[in-house]
């Protein structure tokens, strides 16, 4: 199962994203601005299945599905991230020392290595799935798993979507100033975007795995969990918060923290 090919081309992916990487850091250390590379989290997620449709030119179902939802979802969070940072200056997470080191450097060149080559490395490895189920999966027709899949990807989608729309919507309104959002899905789980995220990716694993090399990619969406709540996703905002709104604690205490539960009275 596992050949020189596919280890070549799973190689090639990795290559070209530090590759694009070193292209992008060049224009945010001009601009002084590292966090512009959050712009373009999606895409680095979505490129290597790209990448390997272009090298394997295998046209089966698996594989279009693969490519078309990791695209479709790399669009919607890099035009939300660019609308919602857009002259906003460079985020917090890039400039605090106590920041993870996927965010933070304290050189121009540490940066590449660390923030700009490490998160080009972790988006290869968490893309797993998009990449793995490609591989033998000419003649495969779509399963119950597959259509799983989907609707796990679809509530994923929604999730995150919806999630971010009602987020936009109330910091929109002057008079939720210094407010904490905790109606809609923010009743449900105080991370309804990281949620979704997490969701998409294993729908995707799903999908993947009607392939036999694609049942080895569970380790991506996975990866991707962990590093939403513990490292750069939920840990790190609540931390934030906590420090700024002396009123989320309350929050927290009645609403879950990351999988959506029924908000506590």
């Amino acid at each position: 199962m596992w050949s020189l090919e596919v280890v070549k081309i799973l190689l090639i992916n990795w290559g070209i994203m530090l590759a694009l990487v070193s292209l992008l850091w060049v224009f945010c250390t001009w601009r002084k601005d590292a966090s512009i590379i959050d712009r373009y989290w999606g895409p680095m997620c979505a490129a290597p299945s790209v990448l390997t449709f272009i090298q394997l030119e295998v046209h089966s179902t698996i594989a279009l599905l693969l490519v078309f939802l990791s695209c479709i979802w790399a669009a919607r969070l890099s035009w939300h991230i660019t609308r919602r940072n857009w002259n906003a200056g460079e985020d917090f997470r890039y400039t605090e020392d106590a920041s993870p080191a996927l965010t933070h450097a304290s050189t121009p060149l540490a940066a590449l290595v660390k923030v700009f080559f490490g998160q080009a490395t972790l988006a290869w490895v968490i893309s797993a799935p998009v990449q793995f189920g490609q591989f033998y999966s000419s003649g495969i027709e779509l399963s119950l798993l597959g259509w799983l899949g989907i609707a796990v990807w679809i509530v994923g989608f929604l999730f995150e979507t919806v999630g971010d729309w009602q987020l936009r919507r109330f910091k929109a309104n002057p008079a939720n100033q210094g407010r904490i959002l905790d109606q809609g899905l923010w009743a449900w789980t105080r991370h309804p975007n990281y949620f979704g995220d997490s969701t998409v990716w294993f729908g995707l694993f799903l999908i993947a795995a009607e392939s036999p090399l694609g049942t080895y990619s569970l380790f991506g969406p996975l990866l991707l969990l962990y590093f939403l709540v513990r490292v750069t996703g939920k840990d790190l905002t609540e931390k934030l918060m906590l420090e700024r709104r002396p009123d989320y604690r309350a929050y927290t205490q009645r609403t879950s923290g990351f999988f959506p539960l029924p908000p506590k009275r």
